[in-house]
């Protein structure tokens, strides 16, 4: 294997997993409650498990798209993803 994709998915493996441990409780915490609260708690809900999705996608083609260096633009993208939908859950949960 050329150090090309190997450069490519030393980043990508843990900000796959990474990504993964918060889209899962996104989308777990939006779905069995959404009949108990109202339309704020929805849309935050929604636009959090949005961003999430765009995160592990942002993620998954830190490692597939080809290249030969180290993808800082995509890796930071997904770094951050993660502080306002922190943020948006914390509104979330207030509410």
């Amino acid at each position: 294997m050329s150090p090309g994709p190997l450069l490519r998915w030393k980043p990508a493996t843990p900000l796959i997993g990474l990504s993964l441990l918060t889209v899962v409780p996104a989308v777990l915490g939006t779905v069995p409650w959404w009949s108990f609260y109202g339309i704020d708690y929805r849309v935050l809900g929604v636009v959090i498990c949005l961003v999430r999705t765009a995160q592990l996608a942002c993620a998954g083609f830190i490692g597939v798209r080809p290249g030969t260096d180290v993808p800082w633009m995509r890796i930071g993208l997904v770094v951050v993803g993660i502080l306002p939908t922190c943020d948006l859950a914390r509104i979330r949960h207030e509410l």
